[in-house]
């Protein structure tokens, strides 16, 4: 397929030019509908002809599957694969099934196991809660975050999959949408996706970043029906829609792509003066102190295997943290961001802790489990103490802090039968992971910018943890 150049991908997307919100919304739609899809199911000028341009390992021949680690190869350029399904990402049921451009534009068509595509159903995509099947590295099914029934993506197509529904809710927002559709979908104009749906794949969007193998789907794709994802061209014009800039107009000549020869999304490129060059890490080092008013991550080894605690979903006021893996020798953590770090703050004889969420932890009766509240009367005071092992017995009322390696999370339990946490610190060596800064050129008028380069405000208390560039200095906000 031929890559698009960013001169290119500028003249595309012109008619974007100064649009913001709800008027970027509506002339993307009017961009972006413009194309001529092929025919569904199998044969030449179809579906599966289709796939073998945007699917296909051209050395192996084997067809991508994002839904499960099922392989299958294509043994012909036109017709259909055993076992797999022509899948709607994004369910066609929720407009009731009509068999219009929706139905058959490959942004939102892949090739799917068939057993994989029967479990998805017509769920909506969101965070899954409670697991009723599931396989490590791709599809999740089961209880939803904010809906009924959900499916959940592995964490590798996360970004693939949230920039097809932003895409697919934009294209065809005109659409009149029902049943399982409205947990995700509203009839209206704007804001189209639900507020908790946008929040949510825009999340996934930043910590899944555009993959080679997902901008040359794009372009496979735009060379078959005429129009391009844009949310995969522009890493970042979701916040323009729906996030945090929909007070800036969107510039195409100037935002970050993912254009064949714009390096500052897909290979950050030190010579471009107009870029800043980041590591988009925060680094946290084993701690033997506590210091109030830090930030630490939680975490109980097992050989080289660390098992770091990570906060309750947003809808859940108890329960048992599950964990991330992370495996290393040394006594630093690199995080790609600050939802694991926990703040400890000093209170009497020892600490509160309060989660990424802002939820201060605590313990309820003779539960096993651990509760987090909003409400700062609700919090424990934590004794925290350094074992001579290097970790640290965090108790309140005679209940400890520990990770069950019985039930693979982390609970309280009144005596000791888990592993103590390690705790890592957040040092100052975040602060410096931008390692120039040469293109702030705001005169000092206080405005602030991601380290993406995008504009986010004036006013640093309404800002979430993270770094930031304002007058030619970096800020970072814990």
């Amino acid at each position: 397929m031929n890559a698009i150049d960013h001169a290119s991908l500028v003249s595309y997307a012109s008619s974007l030019k100064g649009k913001k919100g709800a008027d970027l919304k509506e002339a993307l739609e009017a961009l972006m509908k413009n194309k001529t899809v092929l025919s569904y199911g199998k044969g030449a000028g179809h579906t599966w002809s289709g796939f073998y341009k945007t699917d296909r390992n051209k050395e192996t021949n084997e067809c991508y599957n994002r839904y499960s680690s099922k392989k299958f190869y294509f043994t012909s350029a036109t017709n259909a694969i055993v076992g797999m399904n022509i899948e709607h990402s994004f369910p066609k049921s929720w407009w009731g099934g009509a068999s219009n451009d929706a139905y058959k534009d490959l942004y939102n068509l892949y090739p799917s196991d068939a057993s994989a595509n029967s479990s998805k159903s017509n769920f909506p995509m969101d965070e899954v809660t409670k697991a009723t099947s599931e396989e490590e590295g791709y599809d999740k099914v089961g209880t939803g975050a904010h809906t009924s029934n959900a499916w959940e993506p592995g964490d590798q197509f996360k970004g693939d999959f949230s920039r097809g529904y932003m895409y697919m809710a934009v294209t065809y927002g005109g659409l009149t949408f029902s049943g399982t559709g409205l947990q995700t979908m509203t009839n209206e104009a704007y804001p189209g996706l639900k507020s908790w749906a946008s929040t949510l794949y825009r999340t996934w969007s930043k910590k899944d970043k555009v993959s080679d193998l997902e901008r040359d789907r794009n372009n496979a794709v735009s060379e078959i029906q005429g129009n391009r994802n844009l949310f995969v061209d522009y890493p970042f014009l979701a916040e323009y829609v729906w996030g945090d800039s929909t007070d800036v107009p969107f510039d195409p000549s100037t935002s970050i792509s993912t254009a064949s020869d714009d390096d500052r999304y897909m290979n950050v490129n030190p010579d471009n003066p107009d870029t800043p060059t980041y590591d988009d890490v925060y680094y946290f080092s084993k701690a033997t102190t506590i210091t109030s008013g830090k930030q630490y991550v939680l975490a109980a080894q097992q050989g080289d295997t660390l098992f770091i605690m990570k906060p309750l979903a947003s809808n859940k006021t108890y329960g048992y943290p599950y964990v991330d893996k992370f495996t290393t020798t040394t006594d630093t953590l690199t995080q790609k961001n600050f939802d694991n770090a926990y703040i400890l703050t000093e209170s009497g004889n020892g600490y509160t802790i309060t989660d990424s969420k802002a939820r201060y932890l605590f313990h309820e009766g003779t539960y096993k489990t651990l509760s987090v509240s909003n409400d700062s009367d609700k919090a424990a005071v934590w004794t925290i103490t350094k074992n001579a092992d290097g970790t640290f017995k965090i108790e309140t009322d005679g209940y400890y802090l520990q990770y069950s390696t019985i039930y693979k999370s982390y609970g309280c339990y009144n005596n000791i039968q888990g592993i103590m946490p390690i705790l890592f610190e957040l040092t100052d060596k975040a602060a410096t992971s931008i390692n120039s800064v040469t293109t702030v050129k705001a005169n000092n008028d206080n405005r602030i910018f991601t380290i993406q380069g995008q504009y986010v405000g004036k006013d640093l208390n309404t800002l979430p943890r993270g770094l930031y560039i304002s007058n030619g200095k970096k800020i970072i906000i814990r």
